[in-house]
C-alpha cells in the first residue's frame, strides 16, 4: 500500500517527535536534544537520542531510529498504516481510508470495534457506580467523587446486566467475549465475566481502556477478592501497569514514581495529591513493566504492606529494578496501615509526610525484616544477606559503597565481610550487555553543524559524555573498533580532535592496545595526525603521548618488547619529518634506543607509506562507466543537463557519486570536449539590494578531490570575469579554473544567472516594520536569526523556520537570514559577523514543558514583588515587543531603570525582561567597559528587542553614552553624528531597540536629564529569602535558561494588530484618567506621559487580547500613582534648579536679590526677543500673565559668593538646564530694571547733617524670560512678596517706567550700573525718589521693603 509522500510529510509536520515519544518513554534534555531508555532492547542506560531540530529519533546500542511513525510502528508493532492513523489523529488530520488494502482495512476495523466495545463496557461500569455507594463510603469515598471518574471506576452489577445492555445496543457477543467483557461456559452460554464488583480500568499510555481488575464488593469464599482481565488481543499481562496513563506527567514533573500494591492505594494517594504513584497489584514485576518505569523514570519510591506477602513482592521488584539500574527507595508506614488508610487518615498532609519519610532502602527493609529488640542471629544473618544481595544489585559502584558504609552500622558488622559477600553475589548479576553496542562512529551526522572554525572537535569512548553533548557540540563517539571505511569517512568529514586518555590503556600481559587506542592510532595512519589527547592540565599530541604511554608500559612489562617498540615507531611514520627532527631524541630516550636503531626500524615503514601514496595519487574517482570523450553520457541526454548543454555548450562530469565536480565544454570546433576546473558550481541565492554594491550571490561548491563541498558567499560583481572570481576562489582549498578560459567562464555565468533563487538579506532583526504604522504586507513580520513569526496562509500566527541555505518566506517573497545557514553554521565560519545576529533564535519548546503566559507573569510577579517590579517588569516586556508601534506615535518611549546596590539582583531583573527575547546566558552590555562603536551596534541591530545597558555611573559613563541614553529615550533616534570634513553632513544613528538601563545610584546627569522620562525602579538588596521565595526565583531561571519563553513570545507578538489599532486611544485615556486627580507641571506633565506608555499596555491586554496579567488596570493604576510621586519628589530633590531658585527665595528674604534689581515680574502684552533656539521672536501673552524676567548672572554671582553653591554648579550648566525647563520662553536683549537704594546725604542745613533717604536706580540690560505662573507651579517658590505684585504694561514699558508714587521717570543712561546712579539722573532731578529716613522710621512705608 502507498501513501502520497506530500501527505505523510504533513501529518510529521505538525507533530512534535519530542512529544509524542515523551508519551511512551520519559525523556531528559541533553543539550539541543533529548535522551532516554530505548524500547526496542534490553536498555538499562539512556542510550536513544530524539533530535528535535530533525524530528528524528536514534539508539546508538540496539541502531533503531527513524521519524515519528517509524517509532509509532515499532513501538506498537502495528503496520505502517496503522501508525499512519494513530498520527493522523494526533495530528487532526483525516486518514486516507482509499489508500489501505481491503485486508489492512479489516484489521484495522476488528481492533477499533474492539477497542470500542471495550470502551462502551467501561462507560456502563461507571453509569452504575452509584449501586456500590455503601461499599464506598465504607472506604471514605463517594460514588460522585472527582478522582473516581478521573481513573473510570465503576461497578458491574450482579446478573447478567452488562451483557444485556451492551448487546441490546448492538455490540456483538463474540467481541464482547475477545475483550474479556464476557465469559463463555461450557454448554456455550455467554455470562457477564465481572459480576458484583468495583471495577478499575486499566489504560494504555494514549488513554484507551484495554483491561479491568475488579473487586468484590459482597464478600464471597467461592471467588477470588480480585478478578483480571485475561490475555486479550489487546490486552497482554504484565506489559501495563496500573495508574501509568493518569500518573505519567506527574512523574515527569516530579522525577520520581511511588509504587505501591492495591488499586485503592493507588486511588487514594492520588486524591490527596500524591498523583506520581502506579500500583504493582501486589505481585512481582515482568521484565517489560519493569522496562516499561524506566521509560519515564529511574527513581521509584516503594510503599508495600508490612504483611509477608507484601515484603516478598517488595524484594523480588526491587531487585529487579535495581538490576535495571534504578535508584530505589522506600517508606515504612506505620503498623496496620498501608497506602489507603495512611492517606485517609492524613488527608492533604500526605504528600509531605510521604516525603519525610522516605528512607534508603537497606535501612527500610533492615527495619522491616529485624524486628524491633530482636537480638536472634538467624533472622539478623537472614536479613543481612538479603539486603546484601540487593545492594550487589545497584548498578552505581559509588552508590553501591555508600549502602554499604550504612549497612556496617546498622547490622553491626565489618566493610571486608559485605564485601566479599556483594562480590559473590555480583558475579552472578547481570550487568549491562555492552556488546550489543555495534562498532564505528556516532554522531557523523551532525558534527558539520557544530564545528567551529580552527577548533578541535571531540573524540571519546564514553557513552555518557557523547550523550551529554550530542548536538550541542562537535563531538563523535566511538565504540568498539570501527572499520577502515568508519575512519575514512571520519576524515571526510573533519581532521581536527582533541580526547581525553580515558579509555587508553593496554593489557599488561599481552601489551596489546585497548579498542579506543587502536582506533585512535587507526585514524592518526589514515591522515588525522591533528589529534590531542588531554590529560589533567596536559595537552600533548598523539604521536608523543603514544610512545609515551607505551614506554611506561615498557619498564615493567615481562613480555616481548620488540612489536611494542615497533608499533609505535611505526606509528612516526606517519607523522611530519619535521616532527620527528624535532623529536627524535626524545623518542628514543622513551623507547631506550639510538639514533640509529630508531632509523634502522622506521626506514622501512617510511619506504611502504611512500609507495601507498603514490598509488592513491594516481586514482580519480570520476564516473567513466559512460564516458568516451566525443559523445556526452547518457545522463545529459534528459533533464536539466540537456538544456545545460544545448544552451551553453557544456555539462558537468560526475564522480563515482553522481555528484558533478568539474565541467565538460565541447571544443569550438564541435569535436570532443575539454575537461575545465576542479570544482563545480551550484547558484542558490541572489541577494537582492537596491545599493547595487551590496548585491551578493551565493554558491555551492563541489569540489573533485574532497567529498565535502564548500559554500561561499560573494558579491556579485566576482562573477563578473574569471579573474575575479579566481581572486575568491585563491582563498579556498582545492578549487582551481584548471584550463578553463575567459569564454567558458562567461557562459557558466550566463547559465548560472538563471538559476538563482533571488531574495532579500534582513538587515534588522526583530520587527520588520520600516514605520511604526506600516500595513504593509511585506512587512508584517518579526525576523529571528532562524526564522520569521508570522500571520501564516492558514490565518495562523506562527513561526517558520529557515531552510538550509538561511531562506524563509513570508507573503510570497525570499528572506535571506544568514547566521544559521549551512552557508555560515554548519561550514565552521560563523564569524563574529553572525554572533550578535544569533543571540535572537527562535526555540521550539516541546509542548509538555511550555510555560503559558499567565504562568510567565505570575512567576514575574512573585519572584520581582518588591516594589510592585514585577508588575513594571511584564508590562515594560510586552512594550519592548511594540516599541516601533508605540514610539511613532507621540516620537515618545520610556526606560525601567532598576537602580539598588550590588548584588541587589536589579540585572536579574532586567535579564528577566531580556529573556522573553533573548536566552539569558547571552551577555549583556556593560557602560563601563563597553565602547560607543558596540553600544551604536547593538541599538541598530535588533527592532523591537531589549538591550541591557548594565553599570550605570553619573559620574563614569562617557558623553558619547550618556547623549545616546538621552537620545534614546527622549525620542528614539540616538544621538547624532557628523560624516566627512566639512562638518555639514549629518546623520542620525538609528535606534531600534528598547533598553533597560541598571544602575546603583539615580541618573541625576545634565540635571536629571533623564530622570522624568524613565521610570526609577528601586531593587533593595534581599534579607532573609524564604526557602518559596528562593525556589520561585529558581524555577524561572530555569524557565528562561533550559526551557524557553519562545512560545510566550510567540503570543506576545500576535498582538501587534491590536497594537497598531488601539494603543494611541488607550494611552490618551490613560493620560486623561492620571491629569485628573493632579496639579499638572513639567516633571509630573513627562511622568504621566510616560506612565500612560504602560497604563494603556495594560488596559491593551485587558481589553483586546486573551492574556491575563497578575493584576488589574486599576491595581496597577494606583501603583503608577505611587510612582509618580515618589519619582517626583526624588527629582525634585536631585534638581540644580530647584536648588538653585530655593537658594534664590532665601536670598530674596535676606535682601540679598532685590525685586527690580536682580528680577522683574510683570504682566508685558508682548515682548521681543530670542526663542530658545536662538531665533528672533515677537511672544505675546494672555492679559493676567505673570512674566518674569531673569538676570541670572547677576543672581549667580550673589548665589556663588554666599556660600550656596554647594555643588560646584557652573553658570552655563544652569543655563543649560534652564533652556530645557517647560517655563522657559527666551532671551530680551535689553529690558530695564529700576529698584530703590538706602543712600547717606548731607543735609540743607548749617550742621551738614548726615541722613539716609531712599534713592531710585536704573539699568538696561539682558535677562532670561519665563513664564512665572507655570514657574511658581512647578517649584512652588513665589518671589514676590506682599506689596511688590506686578503690574501690567504696555510693550513700550512706558507704565514700568514710572516710580509707584506717580512721579515722573527720572533719567537714565543705558549704561547705568548697579547701585552707581548716572549723574545725568541726579543733576536733572535732585529731589526726585530722595524719602527722609531715620532709625525710628523703620518699617514706615509698611511692607515696602528698601
Amino acid at each position: 500500500m502507498q501513501f502520497n509522500k506530500d501527505f505523510i510529510d504533513k501529518v510529521k509536520s505538525k507533530l512534535d517527535i519530542t512529544s509524542v515519544i515523551g508519551t511512551y518513554i520519559n525523556l531528559q534534555k541533553t543539550g539541543p536534544n533529548y535522551k532516554g531508555v530505548c524500547p526496542f532492547h534490553n536498555d538499562t542506560h539512556p542510550s536513544m537520542m530524539v533530535s528535535k531540530t530533525r524530528q528524528t529519533y536514534h539508539c546508538f546500542v540496539c541502531g533503531a531510529h527513524g521519524d515519528v511513525i517509524d517509532f509509532i510502528e515499532k513501538y506498537n508493532n502495528i503496520t505502517f498504516a496503522a501508525a499512519l492513523r494513530i498520527c493522523c489523529k494526533m495530528a487532526g488530520e483525516e486518514f486516507p481510508e482509499k489508500e489501505m488494502t481491503p485486508e489492512e482495512n479489516e484489521e484495522y476495523k476488528l481492533l477499533e470495534s474492539r477497542r470500542i466495545a471495550i470502551g462502551a463496557a467501561a462507560k456502563f461500569f461507571q453509569s452504575n457506580l452509584s449501586q456500590a455507594e455503601s461499599f464506598l463510603q465504607a472506604r471514605g469515598y463517594s460514588h460522585s467523587d472527582k478522582v473516581l471518574a478521573d481513573f473510570g471506576v465503576g461497578y458491574a452489577p450482579m446478573g447478567n446486566v452488562a451483557m444485556r445492555h451492551l448487546t441490546g445496543n448492538g455490540y456483538d457477543w463474540e467481541l464482547l467475549k475477545s475483550v474479556g467483557v464476557l465469559g463463555k461456559s461450557e454448554d456455550g452460554r455467554y455470562y457477564d465475566f465481572f459480576r458484583d464488583r468495583v471495577m478499575f480500568p486499566f489504560y494504555d499510555l494514549s488513554g484507551r481502556v484495554i483491561a479491568f481488575s475488579g473487586r468484590i464488593v459482597t464478600p464471597n469464599d467461592k471467588t477470588g477478592k480480585y478478578v483480571n482481565t485475561g490475555e486479550t488481543p489487546i490486552f497482554r499481562k504484565g506489559n501495563h501497569i496500573f495508574g501509568l496513563y493518569q500518573a505519567k506527567r506527574a512523574i515527569g514533573k516530579e522525577g520520581f514514581a511511588y509504587l505501591v500494591e492495591g488499586q485503592f492505594d493507588v486511588v487514594t494517594l492520588h486524591r490527596y495529591g500524591v498523583e506520581n504513584v502506579i500500583g504493582g497489584s501486589g505481585t512481582a514485576f515482568t521484565d517489560e513493566q519493569v522496562r516499561l518505569i524506566t521509560r519515564f523514570t529511574r527513581d521509584v519510591v516503594m510503599i508495600y504492606d508490612a504483611d509477608a506477602a507484601g515484603m516478598k513482592a517488595a524484594i523480588k521488584n526491587c531487585e529487579l529494578l535495581l538490576k535495571a539500574g534504578v535508584n530505589v527507595r522506600c517508606v515504612r508506614l506505620p503498623k496496620g496501615q498501608d497506602p489507603d488508610s495512611y492517606g485517609r487518615i492524613n488527608g492533604e498532609k500526605t504528600k509531605q509526610l510521604l516525603l519525610d519519610a522516605t528512607e534508603t532502602f537497606p535501612k527500610a527493609f533492615k527495619r522491616m525484616l529485624v524486628p524491633r529488640g530482636c537480638r536472634d542471629e538467624a533472622t539478623i544473618s537472614s536479613a543481612m544477606n538479603t539486603v546484601t544481595h540487593l545492594v550487589a544489585c545497584v548498578q552505581d559502584a559509588g552508590l553501591r559503597l555508600e549502602y554499604m558504609k550504612s549497612m556496617t552500622r546498622d547490622f553491626d558488622t565489618k566493610m571486608t565481610i559485605l564485601e566479599d559477600k556483594v562480590r559473590d553475589v555480583r558475579r552472578n548479576v547481570a550487568s549491562i550487555d555492552k556488546s550489543a553496542m555495534k562498532s564505528g562512529f556516532f554522531g557523523l551526522d551532525v558534527l558539520k553543524e557544530n564545528i567551529k572554525a580552527d577548533q578541535p572537535a571531540t573524540i571519546t569512548s564514553v557513552l555518557d559524555e557523547f550523550l551529554e553533548q550530542y548536538g550541542d557540540t562537535p563531538i563523535v563517539y566511538s565504540a568498539g573498533r570501527p572499520s577502515a571505511t568508519d575512519i575514512q569517512n571520519l576524515r571526510r568529514t573533519y581532521g581536527f580532535f582533541s580526547t581525553t586518555d580515558e579509555g587508553c590503556s593496554m593489557d599488561t600481559t599481552t601489551g596489546e592496545d585497548s579498542d579506543y587506542l587502536a582506533t585512535l592510532a587507526e585514524m592518526y595512519r589514515s591522515g588525522i595526525t591533528q589529534l590531542r589527547i588531554i590529560h589533567g592540565d596536559k595537552v600533548e599530541s598523539f604521536i608523543d603521548f603514544y610512545i609515551r604511554i607505551h614506554s611506561e608500559l615498557m619498564e615493567g612489562f615481562l613480555g616481548d618488547k620488540v612489536p611494542i617498540i615497533s608499533r609505535c615507531i611505526e606509528l612516526t611514520s606517519f607523522a611530519e619529518e619535521t616532527v620527528i627532527t624535532v623529536n627524535k631524541n626524545h623518542y628514543c630516550s622513551q623507547l631506550k634506543l639510538t639514533k640509529g636503531q630508531f632509523d634502522e626500524i622506521r626506514k622501512p615503514f617510511v619506504s611502504k607509506r611512500k609507495n601507498v601514496m603514490m598509488v592513491n595519487a594516481q586514482k580519480d574517482d570520476l564516473y567513466d562507466d559512460d564516458f568516451d570523450g566525443d559523445e556526452v553520457p547518457s545522463y545529459v541526454r534528459e533533464g536539466e543537463y540537456a538544456q545545460m548543454f544545448k544552451e551553453c555548450k557544456y555539462y558537468p562530469r560526475l564522480n563515482k557519486q553522481g555528484i558533478p565536480v568539474c565541467y565538460m565544454f565541447q571544443n569550438k570546433n564541435g569535436r570532443g570536449f575539454t575537461q575545465v576546473a576542479d570544482f563545480y558550481m551550484v547558484p542558490l541565492l541572489h541577494i537582492f539590494s537596491d545599493n547595487f554594491e551590496e548585491n551578493k550571490r551565493v554558491l555551492k561548491i563541489n569540489r573533485r578531490y574532497f567529498e565535502t563541498p564548500i559554500y561561499i558567499e560573494v558579491p556579485s560583481s566576482a562573477l563578473l570575469k574569471m579573474s575575479t572570481i579566481e581572486s575568491v576562489l585563491i582563498n579556498y582549498e582545492a578549487v582551481n579554473f584548471v584550463d578553463g578560459e575567459e569564454w567558458q567562464w562567461r557562459r557558466i555565468k550566463e547559465y548560472m544567472s538563471r538559476h538563482f533563487v533571488k531574495c532579500s538579506e534582513i538587515q534588522v532583526y526583530g520587527n520588520q516594520q520600516s514605520e511604526g504604522m506600516s500595513r504593509k504586507a511585506d512587512e508584517q513580520f518579526f525576523a529571528f536569526a532562524n526564522g520569521i513569526a508570522h500571520q501564516k496562509e492558514d490565518g495562523t500566527f506562527g513561526f517558520d523556520k529557515i531552510n538550509e541555505l538561511g531562506v524563509v518566506t513570508h507573503n510570497k517573497s525570499n528572506y535571506y537570514l544568514p547566521a544559521f545557514s549551512t552557508i555560515y553554521a554548519g561550514s565552521g565560519r560563523q564569524s563574529d559577523r553572525y554572533e550578535l545576529i544569533s543571540q535572537l533564535a527562535y526555540e521550539e519548546v516541546c509542548p509538555s514543558k511550555q510555560v503559558s503566559f499567565e504562568q510567565w507573569a505570575d512567576l514575574m510577579d512573585r519572584v520581582y514583588k518588591i516594589n510592585n517590579n514585577g508588575k513594571w517588569a511584564i508590562v515594560f516586556a510586552l512594550m519592548c515587543a511594540f516599541r516601533s508601534n508605540i514610539h511613532c506615535l507621540d516620537r515618545l518611549f520610556t526606560a525601567p531603570f532598576f537602580m539598588g546596590p550590588m548584588s541587589s539582583g536589579k540585572t536579574q531583573i532586567a535579564i528577566s525582561i531580556r529573556s522573553l527575547f533573548i536566552k539569558p546566558t547571552i551577555p549583556i552590555f556593560n557602560l563601563n567597559t563597553g565602547t560607543d562603536a558596540a553600544m551604536s551596534t547593538i541599538m541598530g541591530t535588533f527592532r523591537d528587542v531589549p538591550v541591557v545597558l548594565d553599570e550605570y555611573n553619573n559620574k563614569d559613563i562617557s558623553d558619547t553614552k550618556f547623549q545616546a541614553l538621552k537620545g534614546i529615550v527622549y525620542d528614539g533616534d540616538g544621538k547624532q553624528k557628523r560624516r566627512g570634513t566639512s562638518g555639514r553632513d549629518i546623520e542620525n544613528d538609528k535606534v531600534f531597540a528598547p533598553v533597560i538601563i541598571c544602575g546603583q545610584e539615580t541618573p541625576q546627569r545634565d540635571d536629571n536629564a533623564l530622570m522624568s522620562r524613565v521610570i526609577i525602579c528601586e531593587v533593595p538588596k534581599p534579607k532573609n529569602r524564604t526557602k518559596e521565595e528562593t525556589k520561585l526565583f529558581e524555577q524561572l531561571k530555569d524557565i528562561e535558561k533550559n526551557v524557553g519563553l519562545s512560545n510566550v513570545l510567540l503570543q506576545v507578538l500576535s498582538l501587534r494588530p491590536m497594537v497598531m489599532d488601539h494603543f494611541r486611544q488607550l494611552k490618551q485615556e490613560a493620560y486623561e484618567e492620571l491629569k485628573c486627580d493632579v496639579i499638572n507641571s513639567g516633571e509630573m506633565d513627562r511622568l504621566m506621559k510616560t506612565a500612560s506608555l504602560f497604563l494603556g499596555m495594560v488596559k491593551l491586554v485587558e481589553q483586546y487580547s486573551d492574556l491575563k496579567l497578575p493584576f488589574t488596570y486599576q491595581e496597577f493604576f494606583a501603583i503608577v500613582q505611587e510612582k509618580i510621586q515618589f519619582q517626583l519628589s526624588l527629582i525634585r530633590s536631585t534638581d540644580k534648579l530647584a536648588m538653585f531658585f530655593n537658594a534664590v527665595n532665601n536670598m530674596i528674604d535676606t535682601k540679598q536679590v532685590i525685586n527690580g534689581r536682580e528680577f522683574l515680574i510683570e504682566q508685558p502684552k508682548s515682548v521681543t526677543g530670542k526663542d530658545s533656539h536662538g531665533d528672533k521672536r515677537t511672544f505675546t501673552f494672555e492679559p493676567g500673565s505673570n512674566v518674569l524676567f531673569l538676570r541670572l548672572s547677576s543672581i549667580f554671582s550673589i548665589y556663588d559668593r554666599n556660600g550656596y553653591n554647594s555643588e560646584n554648579t557652573t553658570l552655563s550648566t544652569l543655563e543649560q538646564n534652564l533652556r530645557s525647563h517647560p517655563s522657559y520662553i527666551g532671551t530680551v536683549p535689553s529690558r530695564r530694571f529700576r529698584w530703590e537704594e538706602t543712600v547717606e546725604t548731607a543735609k540743607n542745613d548749617d550742621q551738614e547733617t548726615m541722613i539716609r533717604v531712599r534713592e531710585w536706580r536704573s539699568t538696561s540690560t539682558n535677562a532670561i524670560i519665563i513664564d512665572y505662573d507655570k514657574f511658581m507651579e512647578m517649584y512652588n517658590v513665589d518671589f514676590r512678596r506682599t506689596g511688590n505684585l506686578p503690574q501690567a504694561e504696555d510693550a513700550d514699558q512706558d507704565s514700568a517706567s514710572k516710580p509707584q508714587d506717580g512721579t515722573s521717570k527720572p533719567q537714565e543712561s543705558a549704561g547705568d550700573s548697579i547701585g552707581q546712579p548716572s549723574a545725568s539722573s541726579t543733576k536733572q532731578l535732585p529731589q526726585m525718589g530722595k524719602i527722609p529716613f531715620s532709625e525710628t522710621d523703620a518699617g514706615g512705608k509698611g511692607n515696602v521693603p528698601f
